[in-house]
């Protein structure tokens, strides 16, 4: 299916992609020059220990592959990333059939794709700890010589890890984090279409002149990239109301906004104004860094599909990247932040209650009994402290008709924000 950003998709996910490269610079500045706001990094060296996580050596592939008895090449990295499993050993040599079964990973479903092994890279203690390459299971089942050869040559140094960063001040010190992944490499999927949504939904949001929030667009290895970031920035914890994090967007089944107790509520107002949009628990998806902001006490949501049958595998292609699907997502996410930039604290300039009919702002009890009863829910949230999403939530009252009547509120100078 078509789908907008060919070039930078085309030109990037092939590369290698983990959680520290020698391509990881060139791939956010790909995404800055797509965006057209300025790229701003965060580096951390090889060997730093922040909250507990470690930064790994930059691990990069100068030439793989297996060769059969008669020196033909059987599959390479050249064929796909996916051949050596990020963080793999290197290794040079000939092994039996018998013994590179031992180091050959197989997709557990995917009879025809690699398989994207990541153990090796997430797992400390496993990291270059053996020499594990990938293979379609219908290849692996063709080998029949006895010996084989294998190449993995690799570059392992010293490196950064890298987290891009893209900001759009607001009139406010308080933010929303868009969050994205740039590992994976070899899918578009799995991390990379969430990419692609938020470009556009910071593009739009570029264009509100009047956003009350600062939006920052943060891209990084899963987990430990946030993990590391927010350890070392506890600002960004505590400056911000929303974490949105998005990925397979691309295709699959099953729209759910997955959210933490704290952002329940923003969740089901927005959910409410899309067909077949479920919201569920934070962790009922993959898990990714939602949850790690979840933990560090940001409110969080995740904007994806469930079921990817593709996942973890070389089957994870450009060409099944659907924009009707990118865009439902870039929607939903605008729809979250065009609600909480509404949100607000209302407080009554007076002691007693105002006279609604000098401002056409009474609704009989008899002859419309529905909006009597949402103007009093409205006033008593508001006397008592909550937000309007909060009242919407609790009180059963759309959210537009409380912004709407907040509004008129401010507009007849009896309530003010705080």
């Amino acid at each position: 299916m078509a789908y907008k950003y060919t070039k930078l998709t085309e030109e990037n996910y092939l590369k290698n992609r983990t959680i520290v490269s020698d391509d990881i610079e060139s791939i956010l500045c790909s995404i800055s020059n797509t965006l057209g706001i300025d790229l701003n990094l965060h580096t951390y060296p090889s060997g730093s220990d922040i909250g507990t996580w470690i930064v790994p050596d930059s691990w990069n592939v100068c030439e793989a592959w297996i060769k059969n008895l008669d020196g033909e090449i059987i599959a390479s990295y050249k064929d796909h990333p996916l051949f050596v499993a990020p963080y793999s050993a290197s290794f040079k040599g000939k092994v039996t059939l018998e013994e590179l079964k031992k180091h050959v990973r197989l997709h557990p479903r995917r009879d025809d794709a690699s398989y994207y092994e990541h153990r090796l890279a997430y797992d400390y203690n496993l990291r270059h700890s053996d020499w594990v390459i990938t293979l379609p299971r219908s290849v692996m089942n063709e080998l029949k010589d006895e010996e084989y050869e294998i190449c993995i040559d690799l570059d392992v140094k010293p490196g950064d890890m890298l987290i891009g960063e893209f900001v759009l001040p607001g009139s406010s010190d308080r933010e929303i984090a868009l969050l994205a992944d740039y590992c994976h490499p070899g899918q578009v999927n799995d991390s990379w279409s969430g990419i692609l949504a938020l470009i556009d939904v910071m593009k739009e949001i570029s264009n509100w002149s009047d956003r009350k929030y600062t939006y920052r667009f943060l891209i990084f290895p899963e987990t430990i990239g946030s993990s590391v970031l927010l350890e070392d920035k506890p600002e960004y914890i505590y400056n911000t109301d929303l974490a949105i994090f998005s990925e397979f967007v691309g295709w699959g089944e099953d729209w759910r906004i997955l959210s933490s107790d704290s952002a329940s509520s923003v969740s089901k107002i927005v959910a409410k104004k899309f067909d077949n949009l479920i919201v569920d628990d934070l962790h009922a998806g993959y898990g990714n860094d939602e949850i790690v902001y979840d933990f560090a006490g940001v409110p969080a949501i995740s904007v994806q599909m469930i079921h990817c049958e593709e996942y973890h595998s070389s089957d994870d292609h450009p060409k099944l990247l659907d924009q009707k699907n990118i865009d439902i997502a870039i929607s939903t996410i605008l729809q979250v932040c065009k609600t909480m930039e509404k949100d607000m604290r209302l407080k009554f300039k007076q002691n007693v209650p105002f006279y609604q009919t000098r401002y056409n702002l009474y609704n009989d009890s008899v002859y419309d009994t529905e909006k009597f009863l949402f103007n009093r829910k409205i006033n008593q949230g508001i006397k008592n402290g909550s937000s309007l999403i909060e009242i919407s939530t609790s009180e059963g009252i759309p959210f537009d008709y409380v912004y709407k009547y907040a509004i008129k509120l401010i507009d007849c100078k009896v309530a003010e924000v705080y």
